[in-house]
C-alpha cells in the first residue's frame, strides 16, 4: 500500500517534495503536502496561503484549511486524526493518505468539481459540517500551542533558572558570612570566658582570704536577674510553633535575628563592664570594711581590753547586726521579685492585647478582602448585565435585518423582482422602530383584551398609519404633486389658522409671565453629590465656614423633625408634623417617602434668610427625587400636556406658542468623582482608626460587629449609586447643563480649594444673570362664549379627520397586500397547472414495447421499415393531439382566471376607498366653512345665514350585488341619500370601474365644493351687508329719507363700514383659500387613484401576458421534444436495431433512461474581438482615439490663446513671456497625432495625387467634402483590407488589422465635428500627409498636391537625396507652373483664420496680404506677371521662397531616427 501511495504522489501528482514510505510521518506532519494534493485536484483554492514551515502556527493554519475539503470528500478527519498526524504517530499519515487516495479516485471517475460537490451536498449535512468545522477550529487552537506561547515558556523557564541560581548564590553568601561572624563571636566569647574564669579565680582567692579573716555569714539565696527573666520569656516566645514563612519573611526574620544578636552582644559587653565595676567597688568596700573592722577591733581591744565574755557578746551583736542586714536585703530582694512579677504580668497583658489586636487586624483585612471580592463580583455582574443588554439589542437588530432581507426576498419572488418603493419605506419605518416585519398575531377583528402579540400588531398599524397620514398631509412620498413637473407645497389657510389661534388663546390665554417667587432671593442654590466616603460632608463644613453658605443634610433635617415632634407633641408646628410623618414611616419599617423628604428640605429652604446661599449634602439621590425637587422649587410639571389645535392637520404657525421651559431650580450641581477602590480603602482606613483601649472590657465579637455595620453596606451604596447616577447625569448634565465634576482623589485642602473656586464662579454668574419677569395679559372683550363651543367642535373635526384618513390608508395597504399575493397565486397556480402530467409517456412506452417486439430478422425489410415509419407517424400525431388538447385546456384555464371578475371587483374596492377619502376632504371642508361662519357671526353679533345645501355625499360603487342577478349596470349610491344622482350619472353605463368613474366622483365632490363656496360668497355679498347695517343702527326701511342733505358723516359709522368691509374681505379670502386647498387635495386624490388603478391593471395584464408566454413556451418545448423523439426513433428504424434505452417524455423534456436529457447541439462560441498589442512603445489605435478626443476638447483653448496674443488685443492681456511665444513653441495637435501614429505607410507624391484623383471622382458636386461612407469606399495609398491568417483555435481572436483601423482613425482625426453627418475635407487631410522630416520637401509635396502635378526640389541634404525621387514616381517631361494662389494655399494650411485676421504665429509675422505682395514682387523679379504661372524649378531658386519653404513648420513631421528608418523602408515596401 505504501508503494502505491508513493507512486501516486511522486509519479502521478509530482509533488514538490519526493516522499518515501519511511518519511510519511515527517513529510506530512505540517499539512502542506496534503494541501498540495488537494490543490492538484482543484479542491483547495486557498493553497497559496499554506506554509511550508513546521512551526505551530504553520500547522494550525494548514490543518484548519484542509479540514473542510476533507469533510467534503467524505474522508473521516477529526481532531484526534489531526493531532496524530501533527505529532507524527506511526501509521497515522499513511492511513489518512490511503483514505484520501480512495476518495480522490472516486472523485476523478465521477468528474465532479468542488463547486458541484458543494451544490450536491444536502443542506443539513452542509450545515452540520460548518458547525463541526467551527468546533474543530476552536479545539485545534487549544491542542496546538502557538509559537509565541512556546517561546514564552522557554524564556520563562530560562529566567526562572537564572533567578533560582542567583537566589541560591545570595543565600549561600549570607550563610557563609553568618557562620564567619558566629565563629568570630564564639572565639571572643571563649576569650571572655577565660578572662572571666581567671578573674573569678583571683576573686575567689581574695574572698578566701577575706573569709578566713571574718565571720562566715550565710549566703542569701540567688536572686533571679532581669536578664534571666528576659531569656526565659524569649525562650517561651521562641518555643511557640510558627507558621511557615515566605522568602521575604525569612530574609526579614534573618535580619531581625542578626540585629537581636548584635544588640544582645552589645548589652552583654555593657553588662560585663558594669559587673566588673560593681565587683571592684564591692571588693574595695569589703577591703575597707575589713580594715575598719580590724581597726575597730584593735581599738576596742586596746581601749577596753574586753574579756572573753564581752568578746563573745560582741560577736553575737555583730552576728545579729549582720542577720538584720541579711533580712533587710532579703526584703529588698523580695520587693524586687514582686516588682518583676508585676512587670512580667503587665508585659504578658500587653502581649495578649497585641495578639488580640493582631488577630483583629487579620480579621479586618479578611473582611476588606471579602468586600473587595464582593465589589469585583458586583462589577462583573454589572458588566454581565450590560453585555446581556447590548447582546439583546444587537440580536434584535440582527433579527430585524434578517427579517428585512427575508421579506425583501419574499416580495421579490411575489412581485417578479420588483419591490414597490412605498413598501420598502414601510419596512424601513418598522425596522427603525424595532417592530417585527412579519405578522405575529391577527387583529382582525379588533380584540377587546389584546394579547402582547396583538399589542405589537396594533403598534405596527399605528406606526404605518402615522407614516401614511404624515405623507398624505405633507404631500410627500407617493402623495407628491406630479402634474406639469412642478411641486406643490401643502396648502395652508393663514386666515383659518389665525382664527383658530385666537379662539385657542381665549381658552388657554397666553402668558409669558411666571408667578412671583415663593422663595427669597438666594446667592446660590446648589447640591453636592458623590459616593460614600468621597468627602462631601467634610468639604461642605469648610465651605460653610469660608463662604457663609447653609449646608442642608437630609439626615440632619430628619433628625431635627423627629426632635421637634418629640418636644412639641401638644401644639404641633409644621416641622413637628413632618417629624410625626417620618416616625410613622420608620415605625412600619419603610424608608422615608421621597415627597415627605422633599417637603422637609423645602421647608428648611424657606427658613433660610434672603441674600444667602444653600447647598444640599447628598441630595437628590435618584431621578425621582430630582424631579420632585424641581417641581417643588419651580412649581412646574415636567410632563405638562397642552392642547394643540392644528389647521389642515398640519403645523399651525399662528397657534399659541408654548411657554419657554423654566430655568433649572438649582444653579449648580457638584459631583465629587472617586473610584470604587478608593471608596473601599477610605472605608477600611476609617474603620482602622477606632481606638483599641476597650478590648478587655467589651466583647470583641460585638465590638467588631458594631464597627463593621456601616462597612457592610458600602457595596450596596456603591451599587445603588451606579444604578441611579446615569439618569441624574443626563438630567443635570444634558438637559439642564448645570453639572460640574471634580476629582475627589486628592487631599482635603486641594478638594476644598477646587470646590470653592467653582462655587464662587457660579455665584458671580448668578448675580450677573438675574432678570426681571414681566407680566402681559391678553384680553378680548368681544369673544367670550363662542370659543367654548367652537374649539371642542374643531378638535372633534380634526380628530375625526385624522382617524378617517388613517383608516382609509390602512385599507389601501391591505388591498395592496391582497393584490400582490393574488397575482402571485394566480401565476404560481397556472405554472403548476402547466406542469400537470399527461398520457404521452404511456403511449411512448407502449409504442417502444411494440417496436422492440418486432423480430430482428425482418427489421431490414423495406415493408417492415415502412410499417414502422407509419406507426411512428401515428404516434407523433397522437402526441401532437395530446399537446393541442393540453394547450386548449391551458388557454381555457387562463381565460377563466381572466374572466373571474377579480380585477373588476378589486378595482371597484380601490375606487371606493379613494371615494371615501374624497368624502373625508369634502366633509372637513364643510366643517371648516361652518367654523368660519360661526366665528364671523360672533364677530358681528348676529346670526349668519346658513346654506340651504345639505351635507354632500360622494357616491360609491355597489359591489355587494348578488351573483345570480343579471348585472345590468353597477349601482352607485351615496352613504346617506341627500340628493338624486345627476342625469349624466344615470345615463353612464359603467361595466368596469375606470377613469371615467373616478372623474365622475371627482366632479361630484368638486361641484359640491363650488356650490357651497358660491352660496356663502353670494350670501356674504347680498344679505350680509344689509344685516350688518341693521345691527349697527342703520335707518329702518319704513323711514322715508329726509329731503335735507346730510351735513357730515358720523365717524363711528365710517369706522363700522370699514370694519364691515374688512370682515367681508377676510371671510371671502378664507373661503377662497379653503376652496383652493380642498381642490388641490381632491386633484391629488384623483391622480393617486388613477395611478393606483392603472398600476393594478398593468400588473394584472403583465401576469396574464406571463401566463400566455409560459403557455406558448411550454407548447413549443413539448413539440420540440416530440420531434427529437421522432428523429431518434427514425435513426433506429433505418439502422434496423432495437431501442435498448428507455424513451421518456418528462413534462416538456425528452430524456433517455430517465435521467439523460437530450438537448440540441450548442452553436460554437463566437471568437473574441481582436485586440491590438502595444509593441516597441508604439501607441495602439485605441489609445490614439482617446488622445484625439482629449485634444479635440482642448483645441478651443489654443484659438483663445491665438486671439489674446494677436496685436488687436494690445500688449497687456497676458504676461510678458506669453506675448513673445515663437512659432516653434506651438504645435498642431493633428500633426502631433499623425506623428504619434507612426509607423504607417509613407505616401509618395504620385500616391497622394492618385488618392486625390479618387476622392475628386467621388465628390461629384466639387465641394471638397466627402462623407464617411464615401471615405470607406475609397482605398488610400495602402490597402485597408488584407487577407489575414485565421487561427485554427476557435477561441483565439482574429489577427488585428492595424492598417484598416488606422484608416478609420484618420477619418475621425480630420473630419469636422460641426456638421451632421460628419464631413471630411480630403484635400486638407492629404496636405497633412505631405509632411516630411524636412520642411522644404514637405512644402514641395504639398504644392504638387495643390497644383495636381509632381514637383521636385533640388537640395543637397542626405535625406532629400534619398527621398527626392521615388521609385514609383513618373518624371514628367514638361514641368508644371505654380501661381501665387497655389503658394498661398500651401502656406495657409493648418490655420483656418489666416485669411481673416493677422496672426503672430505665421512665418515672419506676415499676413496673407503681405505674403501676396511679397510673392508678386518675386514673380516680377523673375520676369513673370502676378496672374501667370512660373516653373517651380525657377521659383524654388529664389531666396525668399527658399526661406518660406525652410520655415514651413506645418509640413515638418517630427520623427526620431528609428521612425526615419521605418519611413524609408515603408516607402520601399509600398
Amino acid at each position: 500500500m505504501s508503494d502505491i501511495i508513493c507512486q501516486w504522489l511522486n509519479v502521478e501528482l509530482r509533488l514538490s517534495k519526493v516522499t518515501e514510505p519511511y518519511s510519511f510521518t515527517r513529510d506530512f506532519a505540517n499539512g502542506y503536502l496534503i494541501g498540495e494534493i488537494l490543490h492538484r485536484y482543484e479542491l483547495q483554492d486557498d493553497f497559496h496561503l499554506f506554509s511550508k514551515q513546521s512551526t505551530a502556527n504553520a500547522k494550525l493554519n494548514n490543518f484548519t484549511r484542509i479540514e473542510p475539503t476533507l469533510q467534503l470528500l467524505g474522508v473521516p478527519f477529526d481532531l484526534a486524526m489531526a493531532k496524530a498526524v501533527m505529532q507524527g504517530r506511526q501509521g497515522a499519515a499513511t492511513h489518512l493518505l490511503y483514505q484520501l487516495y480512495i476518495q480522490l479516485q472516486k472523485k476523478k471517475k465521477s468528474g465532479l468539481t468542488a463547486t458541484a460537490m458543494e451544490v450536491m451536498q444536502p443542506a443539513a449535512t452542509a450545515r452540520l459540517h460548518r458547525v463541526e468545522n467551527s468546533i474543530y477550529t476552536e479545539r485545534l487552537k487549544t491542542v496546538v500551542k502557538r509559537e509565541t506561547d512556546l517561546k514564552m515558556q522557554k524564556i520563562a523557564k530560562h529566567f526562572h533558572k537564572r533567578g533560582q541560581a542567583m537566589y541560591n548564590r545570595s543565600v549561600m553568601a549570607e550563610l557563609l558570612k553568618e557562620e564567619d561572624r558566629l565563629k568570630r563571636q564564639e572565639e571572643r566569647r571563649l576569650r571572655d570566658i577565660e578572662k572571666h574564669r581567671q578573674a573569678r579565680r583571683k576573686q575567689h582567692e581574695i574572698m578566701i582570704q577575706i573569709q578566713s579573716a571574718i565571720v562566715q555569714i550565710p549566703k542569701p539565696p540567688h536572686a533571679r536577674t532581669s536578664r534571666a527573666s528576659d531569656k526565659q520569656l524569649q525562650f517561651r516566645k521562641n518555643g511557640r510553633v510558627t507558621q511557615p514563612m515566605s522568602t521575604v519573611d525569612k530574609e526579614q526574620w534573618n535580619k531581625e535575628y542578626i540585629e537581636s544578636i548584635r544588640q544582645r552582644l552589645e548589652e552583654d559587653s555593657a553588662a560585663r563592664e558594669q559587673r566588673e565595676m560593681r565587683r571592684r567597688r564591692a571588693l574595695m568596700e569589703q577591703l575597707q570594711a575589713h580594715e575598719e573592722v580590724l581597726r575597730e577591733e584593735q581599738m576596742v581591744s586596746r581601749l577596753m581590753r574586753q574579756t572573753q565574755q564581752e568578746k563573745r557578746i560582741t560577736v553575737q551583736l555583730m552576728q545579729i547586726k549582720q542577720q538584720k542586714e541579711v533580712l533587710r536585703q532579703n526584703r529588698i530582694f523580695q520587693e524586687r521579685q514582686y516588682q518583676e512579677r508585676r512587670l512580667r504580668d503587665f508585659q504578658e497583658a500587653l502581649d495578649r492585647e497585641a495578639v488580640l489586636a493582631q488577630q483583629e487586624r487579620l480579621e479586618r483585612s479578611e473582611e476588606i478582602r471579602m468586600e473587595r471580592e464582593l465589589h469585583k463580583q458586583l462589577v462583573a455582574e454589572r458588566a454581565q448585565a450590560r453585555y446581556r443588554k447590548h447582546f439583546e439589542i444587537c440580536r434584535g437588530i440582527l433579527e430585524q435585518i434578517v427579517d428585512l432581507a427575508t421579506k425583501a426576498g419574499e416580495y421579490r419572488l411575489l412581485t417578479a423582482n420588483l419591490i414597490p418603493v412605498k413598501l420598502m419605506q414601510e419596512w424601513m419605518e418598522l425596522f427603525f422602530n424595532g417592530k417585527p416585519l412579519y405578522e405575529v398575531a391577527s387583529v382582525d377583528p379588533a380584540p377587546a383584551d389584546p394579547t402582547p402579540e396583538q399589542i405589537i400588531e396594533l403598534e405596527k398599524l399605528h406606526i404605518l398609519n402615522n407614516q401614511d397620514y404624515n405623507e398624505y398631509v405633507a404631500m410627500k412620498g407617493e402623495w407628491v404633486w406630479h402634474e406639469e413637473g412642478e411641486s406643490q407645497a401643502p396648502p395652508v389657510n393663514d386666515i383659518l389658522d389665525h382664527v383658530l389661534s385666537r379662539l385657542q388663546s381665549l381658552i388657554v390665554p397666553l402668558s409669558v409671565s411666571t408667578p412671583p417667587p415663593l422663595f427669597p432671593r438666594f446667592t446660590i442654590r446648589a447640591c453636592m453629590l458623590g459616593k460614600s466616603y468621597s468627602g462631601k460632608t467634610t468639604c461642605l463644613a469648610k465651605i460653610s465656614n469660608a463662604l457663609g453658605l447653609y449646608v442642608l443634610s437630609a439626615n440632619s433635617l430628619i433628625q431635627d423633625a423627629l426632635l421637634a415632634y418629640q418636644q412639641d407633641k401638644q401644639a404641633w408646628s409644621l416641622r413637628a408634623q413632618r417629624g410625626a410623618a417620618v416616625e410613622q414611616a420608620l415605625r412600619t419599617g419603610k424608608a422615608v417617602p421621597d415627597q415627605l423628604l422633599v417637603d422637609i428640605i423645602v421647608d428648611a429652604i424657606r427658613n433660610i434668610p434672603a441674600d444667602s446661599g444653600w447647598i444640599l449634602d447628598g441630595f437628590p439621590v435618584d431621578f425621582t427625587q430630582a424631579q420632585m425637587l424641581e417641581k417643588a422649587l419651580n412649581r412646574t410639571e415636567s410632563d405638562q400636556a397642552e392642547t394643540k389645535t392644528h389647521s389642515n392637520s398640519a403645523t399651525d404657525k399662528n397657534s399659541p406658542k408654548d411657554p419657554p421651559p423654566p430655568s433649572p431650580a438649582l444653579d449648580l450641581v457638584v459631583l465629587l468623582d472617586i473610584s470604587d477602590e478608593q471608596v473601599l480603602e477610605r472605608a477600611a482606613h476609617q474603620a482602622g482608626e477606632l481606638p483599641m483601649t476597650h478590648v478587655d472590657t467589651h466583647d470583641p465579637a460585638s465590638s467588631s460587629g458594631e464597627k463593621s455595620l456601616g462597612r457592610k453596606q458600602i457595596q450596596h451604596r456603591i451599587s445603588g449609586f451606579h444604578e441611579t447616577w446615569p439618569k441624574l447625569e443626563k438630567w443635570f448634565g444634558d438637559q439642564q447643563n448645570i453639572l460640574v465634576k471634580i476629582m475627589a482623589d486628592v487631599d482635603e485642602d486641594t478638594l476644598f480649594s477646587n470646590v470653592k473656586i467653582v462655587l464662587m464662579d457660579t455665584m458671580d454668574s448668578v448675580e450677573k444673570g438675574r432678570f426681571t419677569y414681566f407680566v402681559f395679559l391678553l384680553c378680548w372683550s368681544r369673544l367670550q362664549e363662542i370659543p367654548v363651543y367652537l374649539v371642542p367642535y374643531w378638535e372633534n373635526v380634526c380628530n375625526s379627520y385624522v382617524t378617517n384618513v388613517k383608516t382609509v390608508m390602512q385599507n389601501l395597504r391591505s388591498e395592496r397586500e391582497l393584490i400582490i399575493h393574488h397575482l402571485y397565486n394566480i401565476r404560481e397556480n397556472f405554472r403548476q397547472y402547466l406542469q400537470k402530467t399527461d398520457l404521452k409517456q404511456e403511449f411512448v412506452s407502449a409504442w417502444q414495447r411494440d417496436y422492440n417486439s418486432v423480430p430482428d430478422n425482418i427489421r431490414e425489410d423495406e415493408e417492415t421499415k415502412g410499417e414502422l415509419h407509419q406507426r411512428l407517424d401515428d404516434l407523433r400525431e397522437r402526441l401532437w393531439d395530446i399537446c393541442d388538447k393540453r394547450k386548449e385546456e391551458a388557454e381555457q384555464e387562463r381565460a377563466g382566471v381572466i374572466d373571474d371578475g377579480w380585477l373588476d371587483d378589486h378595482t371597484a374596492v380601490l375606487i371606493n376607498h379613494y371615494s371615501a377619502l374624497m368624502q373625508i376632504e369634502v366633509g372637513r371642508f364643510q366643517d371648516s366653512l361652518c367654523l368660519l361662519r360661526d366665528y364671523y357671526t360672533a364677530m358681528c353679533k348676529t346670526a349668519f345665514p346658513e346654506s340651504t345645501r345639505g351635507f354632500t355625499r360622494v357616491p360609491l360603487i355597489d359591489i355587494t350585488a348578488d351573483d345570480h342577478v343579471e348585472l345590468e349596470e353597477p349601482k352607485m349610491f351615496p352613504l346617506v341619500s341627500c340628493r338624486s344622482p345627476t342625469s349624466e350619472l344615470l345615463r353612464q353605463v359603467l361595466h368596469h370601474p375606470d377613469e371615467k368613474l373616478l372623474q365622475e366622483f371627482f366632479q361630484t365632490a368638486l361641484s359640491a365644493v363650488r356650490s357651497m363656496v358660491c352660496v356663502y360668497i353670494s350670501v356674504s355679498h347680498n344679505g350680509f351687508a344689509g344685516k350688518i347695517k341693521k345691527i349697527w343702527g342703520a335707518p329702518t326701511p319704513q323711514q322715508e329719507p329726509s329731503p335735507q342733505p346730510v351735513v357730515e358723516k358720523n365717524p363711528e359709522e365710517v369706522k363700522r363700514k370699514a370694519e364691515r368691509k374688512r370682515i367681508k374681505q377676510e371671510f371671502t379670502a378664507a373661503l377662497k383659500r379653503e376652496e383652493h386647498a380642498v381642490k388641490l387635495r381632491l386633484e391629488l386624490i384623483k391622480a393617486h387613484a388613477l395611478r393606483t388603478v392603472s398600476s393594478l391593471q398593468q400588473k394584472a395584464e403583465q401576469a396574464y401576458r406571463n401566463m400566455e408566454e409560459w403557455l406558448g413556451t411550454r407548447f413549443l418545448s413539448e413539440m420540440n421534444s416530440i420531434d427529437q423523439l421522432t428523429e431518434l426513433v427514425r435513426q433506429h428504424i433505418e439502422n434496423g436495431v432495437q431501442i435498448h434505452h428507455e424513451l421518456v417524455l418528462q413534462s416538456a423534456d425528452f430524456c433517455v433512461d430517465g435521467d439523460t436529457l437530450v438537448v440540441a447541439s450548442p452553436s460554437p462560441a463566437p471568437r473574441r474581438s481582436p485586440l491590438e498589442q502595444s509593441r516597441n512603445s508604439t501607441l495602439t489605435v485605441q489609445q490614439l482615439h482617446i488622445l484625439c478626443t482629449q485634444l479635440r476638447k482642448t483645441a478651443p483653448l489654443t484659438e483663445v490663446l491665438h486671439e489674446l496674443t494677436s496685436p488687436h488685443m494690445g500688449s497687456n492681456v497676458l504676461p510678458e513671456p506669453w506675448m513673445h511665444i515663437t512659432p516653434s513653441q506651438m504645435l498642431d495637435w493633428r500633426q502631433f497625432l499623425l506623428s504619434a501614429a507612426l509607423p504607417w505607410p509613407f505616401p509618395s507624391q504620385t500616391q497622394l495625387l492618385k488618392t486625390l484623383q479618387r476622392y475628386r471622382a467621388v465628390d461629384t458636386a466639387g465641394t471638397g467634402l466627402i462623407t464617411q461612407e464615401q471615405y470607406a469606399q475609397i482605398e488610400l495609398w495602402f490597402p485597408s483590407e488584407r487577407d489575414l491568417p485565421v487561427p485554427d483555435d476557435p477561441t483565439e481572436p482574429l489577427p488585428y488589422d492595424r492598417l484598416g483601423n488606422l484608416k478609420k482613425f484618420f477619418f475621425s482625426l480630420f473630419a469636422s465635428t460641426h456638421s451632421s453627418p460628419l464631413m471630411l475635407d480630403y484635400l486638407s487631410m492629404l496636405l497633412y500627409f505631405c509632411c516630411h522630416p524636412e520642411p522644404a520637401q514637405g512644402f514641395t509635396r504639398a504644392l504638387s498636391l495643390v497644383i495636381g502635378h509632381t514637383l521636385h526640389y533640388k537640395h543637397t541634404g542626405p535625406l532629400t537625396q534619398v527621398h527626392t525621387c521615388d521609385a514609383d514616381e513618373e518624371v514628367e517631361s514638361e514641368e508644371a507652373g505654380v501661381s501665387v494662389d497655389d503658394v498661398l494655399r500651401v502656406l495657409s494650411h493648418g490655420d483656418d483664420h489666416v485669411s481673416l485676421r493677422l496672426n503672430r504665429f505665421e512665418p515672419n509675422h506676415r499676413s496673407r496680404d503681405e505674403l501676396r505682395e511679397e510673392l508678386l514682387k518675386v514673380f516680377k523679379e523673375l520676369g513673370f506677371k502676378g496672374e501667370e504661372k512660373i516653373p517651380f524649378s525657377t521659383l524654388s531658386q529664389h531666396p525668399f521662397l527658399q526661406d518660406l519653404m525652410e520655415a514651413s513648420s506645418q509640413y515638418l513631421l517630427p520623427v526620431s531616427v528609428t521612425n526615419k528608418y521605418v519611413i524609408s523602408h515603408n516607402r520601399a515596401q509600398w
